[in-house]
Formats: C-alpha cells, structure tokens, sequence
C-alpha cells in the first residue's frame, strides 16, 4: 500500500459521516489474518511432528522442529523472512540462538549463557573427573593424553561485541579449566594466548560461523604437536609426510546465519573461507605387513569433525605422523570420548597418543548421553 493510498482511507475513515463498519474494519482483518495464519500452522502434520532423540539443550531440538515446520506449514518461509526483517531492522537482532555483534560478526548465544555459578562450577567438576578418569584409562592402554581447550570466540574477538558483554562470571573459565587440566598431569598448552598472538595473520574464528577458521585450526595443530614434542621427547611415532593445499575458490560459510532468515543482500553476509586438503606425500611408516601405523587419535567434537576446519590434515601435518579422527559433532566433548574408550579400535589398536579437544563453550553444558 503507498503511502498515498494509506492517507487517502485514514481521511476517509476519520470523516463524521464515514459508516461504521468502516472503522472496524481494518482491525478486523488483522485479528482475522492471525487468527488464519494461526489455524493453518496449528492444523498443519509439520506442526504436530515433534522430534525425538534431539537434545533440547543446544538447540538441535527447536531447529529440528522448525525444520520440520517448513515443508508443513503453508506461508511459513515468507512469513519467517518478514519476522526476522522486522526484528533485524527494528532491533538489530537474530533469532534465540545468535547474536548479533558489530561489523558483520555473529555469536553464538551458548558463549553468553550462565545457569548460576553454583551449577556451573558443579558441571566444570564433573568434567575435570571425567578428564582424570580418561587420562587413567588411556594410561591403562599405554597411551599419553593431551587436551585442547578451545578458548570461546567472544574471548579472542571480544572487539565485534558490539553493544553485548560476556557475563563477568565467565571471566576466568577458560584459565580455570585449563590450569585444573595441567594440575591433572595432563598437558593443555595455552591456546587463547596463541591464537591472541596470530590475529595479525587472518580471522581466526568464522565472522559468521560457530567454528575457527582452518588458520586457526592449523596454529592450535602447530601449538600441540610442539607440546608434544617438548612433553614426550622420545615419544616414536610412525613418520610420515603431509602436505596442504588450500581451495582456489573461496567456499561461503555460517552456521549463524540461519539464527538470521533475512532477504538475500541484506545484513552480515556469509564469510569465504578457503578449504584446506591434506594429503600423504612419500611412503608411510608402515607395519610389519605394510599396513599403516596410526598412533594418534583424534576425539572431539565439530571443530574436529568438520573436514572444512581441516584439524586433523594440520595435526597430521605438524606431528608428521597419521591421525586417526574420532570426533563426533553435535554431541559436545564427553560423548565421543566416551564412545572412543568402549570402542573396538582402542582394545585392538591402542594408540600412544590421544588428542582431546575441548571447547570452552560447552564447559557449563551436560549433553543427555553424558551420564549413560
């Protein structure tokens, strides 16, 4: 409607000798547009379908249920983009889950996010039992444990905050945790000063995305396999030779960016990133029978898993040595750990080192299958 037209019936409707129905009607409509939208959504089998075996704690929940609204609910896609518009222009908002910082930078809500410091504390424990319980049973196997704590994005770019602060009790978590992890007799070199100390080099974290940048992956990789090397000197493990390429075209990425259903054009636009391959060069440190050896385990979660971040190709990289990859996304750092110590590849093939990786900002959560 212009803007003409809008003035044309506000001046009819405010005449004296306008008819009554006039005067409701618009208000009619509206009521009767929600109500409409309303029924149809309600009524829809997408509406009724609830997921099972989703974790209602990170989200996967919710976002499987709006997914499953999509191809059910009529309207729903349009109706989506019109919200989130109004809610980004009017606000400068996305949708619970995301937030969004300054010059075009998106955060996770998870890196805000405190029950009390009570609860909180509690989870960290009960995650540093479970590091020493691991570390215990690994050297039950012969082999050694190292663990990466992945310092929160908020903690290495906290100047693309914008107009929100990381609550004051999260201050320390990540030194906490990580000195806790070294009184263990664990190894769990300083990864946030690292990555501190490369910002010059490129983004380090995804501006649009959950995760860190394959640059950020391969100096975490680079910062282990040194403290590999300076913990256990004598440490043998099968050598062999790694090489990366990067993409020549840039791949656009942003897991954030479904937190913000926005026209194309308009808001942060999704970063590039450049995916690294890495591939054997040369003959490996075979077996006996020429099998490749496999000394190295990797456990984690998606920064490990996801083969765009490339951690494991820089960690085969920087140890000269192959990696076996155990990481499992979407179920936090304790699950694949879990799974990896009942599995048949550590009883028949035990490695001499495990790489554990940790992210800060699952620290406070309990993932459901944590406690089976």
């Amino acid at each position: 409607m212009t803007e003409f037209a809008q003035d044309t019936l506000k001046n009819n409707i405010d005449q004296p000798g306008t008819p009554a129905v006039l005067r409701w009607m618009p208000g009619a409509f509206l009521i009767a547009a929600v109500v409409t939208g309303a029924a149809l959504t309600l009524t829809s089998k997408g509406a009724r379908d609830f997921p099972k075996d989703q974790e209602v704690v990170t989200g996967k929940w919710a976002h499987t249920y709006e997914t499953g609204l999509d191809a059910g609910v009529p309207f729903r896609d349009p109706a989506v983009k019109l919200w989130g518009t109004t809610n980004y222009r009017l606000f400068g908002e996305a949708r619970e889950g995301a937030l969004v910082g300054a010059d075009g930078w998106l955060y996770t809500s998870e890196e805000f996010e405190t029950t009390d410091t009570v609860t909180d504390a509690r989870e960290v424990q009960k995650k540093l039992a479970f590091v020493r319980e691991v570390r215990d049973a690994l050297a039950a196997q012969g082999a050694h444990l190292i663990v990466a704590v992945i310092p929160a994005k908020t903690r290495v770019y906290p100047e693309h905050l914008g107009a929100y602060k990381v609550p004051a009790v999260k201050a320390a978590l990540y030194e906490q945790f990580r000195e806790s992890v070294t009184a263990l007799g664990v190894p769990a070199p300083d990864l946030l000063q690292v990555l501190q100390q490369h910002k010059a080099q490129g983004n380090l974290f995804v501006r649009t995305d959950t995760h860190w940048t394959p640059l950020g992956a391969k100096i975490a990789a680079d910062t282990l396999a040194k403290t590999v090397r300076e913990t256990w000197p004598t440490l043998d493990l099968p050598e062999v030779s790694f090489e990366t390429t990067s993409s020549a075209a840039p791949q656009k990425t942003g897991d954030l960016l479904r937190y913000l259903p926005l026209p194309a054009g308009e808001g942060p636009q999704a970063a590039e990133v450049h995916v690294p391959t890495t591939t054997q060069v040369g003959e490996s440190g075979g077996g006996l029978l020429g099998d490749a050896e496999v000394s190295v385990t990797l456990v984690g979660t998606s920064y490990s898993a996801i083969k765009d971040w490339n951690f494991e190709g820089a960690l085969k990289e920087a140890l000269h040595t192959d990696v076996l990859n155990a990481a499992d996304p979407g179920k936090g750092p304790v699950v694949p750990m879990r799974a990896y110590l009942k599995s048949q590849a550590l009883k028949d093939a035990p490695p001499k080192l495990v790489i554990w990786e940790i992210p800060e900002r699952f620290l406070r959560f309990q993932y459901p299958e944590e406690s089976r």
